[in-house]
C-alpha cells in the first residue's frame, strides 16, 4: 500500500494472529482486508504479505486427500517438519530463487464424455498458490461486482441460480443469452492479466511471483510443457485469478455500457448468463460481447452461446449451473418458472452411482455400502434438491433400483429380495429428498431434508 513506512518492520513470529474460520491467519492479513475495502488504494509492499503465519495458514487450508504432485509429497509427509519447511520456503520466496515444479496432469470424464485436463501441483507450489489466492481474495473482494458469484466468501452456486430465478421469474425479460467462453481456465492472457492487476498492485515482486505461477510446467504422461497461456484448473489460485481477469473483460464493461433494469447479468466463474428484455438488444450486445472478447484473447464457443427466447408461452429452455431453467404450470394452470436436474448431469450421476456400487459390490460387506449409498445421496441432494426439481425423487428410485441390482450380484445365490430391500428400508432407511411444495425463492433457495 501507499505510506510504506506505516507498514512497519514487523518480525513474522511476534505478528498476532486473527481467526478465519477455525484456523488463525495474521493480523497483517486482516489489517489488509481492511485496506482493499478502499478501491483507490494502490498496494506497493504486497510480498512481506506472504509471511511464514500466512504459509501456514494456507497449508492448514489444504484438503487431508488432496492428490500429490509429482514428488509423491502428501501433505502429512510436509508436515512431519512442517516448521523447517515453511522458513525454507518463506526464505526462498523473498529472496527470488523460489521455482515451481511441473504440475502432475490427470485427466478426468465430463458429462459430455470429453476429459477435462486437472493440474495437481507439489504440496509446496499448492502452499504458495493458496497464500498468493488469500492476499489477492484481500484486495479484489471488495472490488468485485454483485453479478459475480462464483468462488467467492458467502456466495455460491444457489445464490447464482436464486438471482437468476429472480431475474426471470416475473417474465420480464423474455431473452436470455447462455454465454460459453471456450476453454477460459487455458486461454487467459498472462500479459492482459499483470497488466489488469498492475491497476491495484505495483509490487513487482509480488507480481513476479504471480507470475512464476502462471508460467508453472505441466507434465502430460512424458510430456514437459510451459503454460504460455491460461491458469491450469486444479491449481488453488486459479479461481480468484479467473475472477480478476473477467472482472474488468466483462463485469465492468456490461456494467459501464450494457447494464439496466431490464438488461442483467450472473456470472459464476466463466459461466455467464444475459438476460434482456428485447430481443434486437440481445442481438446487438452479443455482437459487442463477441468482439469484447477478441480484444481480451477469449473467444466464444459459438456451438453453445445462444439466445434464448425465454416468453412463457414459448417452450426454449437454458441450462445453468447443471439446472434447466423452463416455464411450467402450477396447480392452478398458471405459468411459473420451474427448475430441474440438467439431463446431461442426471445421466451422469446416474452413471456414477451404478460404476460405484457395480466396483464396490464384492469389496465391503453390506452396512458399509448402505452407509455409502446414504452418503452419496445426500451429496446429491445437497446440491440438487431445491424447489420444484422432481428428478431428485427420480434420483432416489433409480439408486434403489441399482442397489437392489447390484446387490443381487454379489454372488450366484439371489440373496435380496424386494420385500427384503423394503425391510431393510424401514430398519435403516436411506435419505429421501423432501420438497416441500409452499416453500419457495422469496424464503429459501433449496429445501432438502435428510
Amino acid at each position: 500500500m501507499e505510506r510504506r513506512g506505516q507498514q512497519g518492520n514487523v518480525r513474522h513470529k511476534a505478528t498476532p494472529n486473527a481467526l478465519r474460520g477455525e484456523m488463525l491467519v495474521p493480523q497483517a492479513y486482516v489489517w489488509l482486508k481492511v485496506a482493499g475495502r478502499n478501491r483507490e488504494t494502490r498496494f506497493n509492499n504486497l510480498l512481506h504479505q506472504i509471511s511464514i503465519p500466512l504459509l501456514r495458514c494456507a497449508y492448514q487450508m489444504l484438503g487431508k486427500s488432496k492428490a500429490s504432485g509429482v514428488d509423491r509429497v502428501t501433505k502429512a509427509q510436509y508436515g512431519k517438519e512442517l516448521e523447517a519447511n515453511l522458513e525454507d520456503l518463506h526464505a526462498r520466496i523473498h529472496r527470488g530463487s523460489y521455482h515451481t515444479k511441473p504440475a502432475r496432469i490427470v485427466h478426468i470424464p465430463k458429462a459430455d464424455g470429453r476429459l477435462r485436463p486437472i493440474a495437481i501441483s507439489i504440496i509446496e507450489d499448492k502452499i504458495v498458490q493458496g497464500a498468493v489466492a488469500m492476499v489477492l481474495e484481500a484486495i479484489y473482494e471488495t472490488v468485485f461486482l454483485d453479478s459475480s458469484l462464483g468462488f467467492r466468501p458467502k456466495r455460491g452456486c444457489h445464490k447464482a441460480i436464486k438471482r437468476v430465478f429472480h431475474l426471470l421469474k416475473d417474465g420480464e425479460r423474455k431473452v436470455v443469452i447462455d454465454v460459453d467462453i471456450e476453454k477460459f481456465f487455458n486461454s487467459m492472457n498472462h500479459d492482459k492479466l499483470l497488466e489488469f492487476m498492475g491497476e491495484r498492485i505495483v509490487d513487482k515482486r509480488f507480481l513476479r511471483l504471480i507470475w512464476k505461477l502462471l508460467k508453472a510446467q505441466s507434465r502430460d504422461g512424458e510430456k514437459v510443457s510451459v503454460n504460455e497461456v491460461g491458469s491450469p484448473q486444479g491449481s488453488v489460485a486459479s479461481p480468484i485469478l479467473a475472477n480478476i481477469y473477467l472482472h474488468y473483460v466483462l463485469d465492468e464493461w456490461f456494467e459501464e455500457h450494457w447494464a439496466n433494469h431490464h438488461q442483467q447479468m450472473v456470472r459464476y466463474a466463466d459461466d455467464v448468463i444475459f438476460c434482456f428484455k428485447q430481443r434486437a438488444s440481445a442481438e446487438e450486445f452479443l455482437m459487442a460481447l463477441k468482439e469484447r472478447m477478441s480484444q481480451s484473447h477469449l473467444r466464444l464457443n459459438d456451438a453453445k452461446t445462444k439466445i434464448v427466447s425465454f416468453a412463457k408461452e414459448q417452450y426454449e429452455v437454458f441450462h445453468f449451473l447443471g439446472f434447466t431453467f423452463y416455464w411450467g404450470k402450477d396447480r392452478k394452470r398458471n405459468y411459473c418458472l420451474k427448475l430441474k436436474t440438467e439431463a446431461q448431469k442426471f445421466r451422469a450421476k446416474i452413471l456414477e452411482f451404478k460404476l460405484w456400487i457395480q466396483q464396490n459390490r464384492n469389496r465391503f460387506k453390506l452396512r458399509i455400502l448402505w452407509e455409502e449409498a446414504k452418503v452419496k445421496l445426500r451429496g446429491h441432494y445437497a446440491y440438487y434438491a431445491i424447489h420444484h426439481n422432481c428428478k431428485t425423487w427420480h434420483y432416489y428410485h433409480i439408486c434403489l433400483k441399482l442397489l437392489m441390482k447390484w446387490l443381487n450380484r454379489r454372488s450366484q445365490k439371489r440373496s435380496f429380495s424386494w420385500n427384503g430391500l423394503l425391510m431393510k428400508l424401514k430398519t435403516n432407511p436411506l435419505p429421501r429428498p423432501y420438497l416441500a411444495n409452499r416453500v419457495t425463492f422469496e424464503q429459501d433457495v433449496f429445501a432438502f431434508a435428510l
